[in-house]
């Protein structure tokens, strides 16, 4: 880099102050995660998520403002969720958009995050490896980085941070999707399953409920001008 260019880089106000506070941050998750034992309670990955969050928002600061449209135009404006696909997230934007081409479609899933997020499966091994990845990036930053590399970054610490999150979730004590809490059958055909599971195939195999309707009573006739019921005898003091 020569005297001009090096005299027209301007570090960002407070990237150095972000880093300085950055490194401890990590360490201390380093130290967290190097003491986890594989598998893990999840309440051992509560303070985990907590110190990864802490260490994003850093990351998230050191990196360039990302807003929820993307837009350079309207970057505090509303959010498009069916945006056609290959679109923007700007509403504004994709309205005028529209103006010209009434006939488009909205994509079939729109991504609503900002920050990375991981695909799964969440488990002790996706976030070592995330951790390892952030350190060696860490390793060769500086105030001097370029823009790109801090919102890597800002991208890494948030995916480890939502590996934690999921990992400090309860267990799936059922080993079932649909009722993660639910007690278990342990005499159900094929091994242990869950209750419900089982109480809703044995309605589905038994049928609607047939109810007996009880015919009513027929209501009594009688002439007309007398009473429905005989007169009661008069009573005697």
């Amino acid at each position: 880099m020569d005297s001009a260019d090096h005299s027209a880089y301007r570090v960002p106000t407070g990237r150095p102050f972000l880093l300085k506070e950055f490194y401890p941050k990590l360490a201390g998750v380093g130290e967290l995660t190097g003491e986890l034992p594989d598998p893990a309670d999840p309440t051992e990955y509560e303070e985990i998520a907590d110190s990864l969050y802490a260490l994003f928002t850093v990351a998230r600061n050191l990196a360039p403002d990302r807003n929820a449209t993307g837009c350079e135009v309207h970057p505090k404006g509303a959010v498009d969720t069916e945006a056609p696909a290959g679109w923007g997230r700007c509403l504004l934007c994709n309205s005028y958009r529209r103006t010209g081409r009434p006939d488009v479609k909205a994509a079939p899933k729109t991504p609503r995050h900002t920050w990375a997020v991981p695909s799964p499966p969440y488990d002790h091994a996706a976030l070592m490896q995330t951790m390892d990845q952030i350190n060696e990036l860490a390793a060769d930053i500086n105030y001097r980085s370029e823009d790109e590399t801090f919102v890597h970054l800002a991208d890494l610490t948030h995916t480890a941070f939502v590996i934690a999150r999921e990992l400090s979730r309860p267990r799936n004590s059922s080993g079932c999707a649909q009722h993660p809490g639910a007690p278990i059958d342990p005499d159900a055909p094929g091994g242990p399953q869950c209750l419900f599971c089982q109480g809703q195939a044995r309605r589905q195999q038994a049928g609607p409920p047939t109810v007996a309707i009880r015919p009513s009573r027929p209501v009594p006739r009688y002439e007309r001008g007398r009473p429905p019921h005989p007169p009661s005898p008069p009573t005697t003091t």
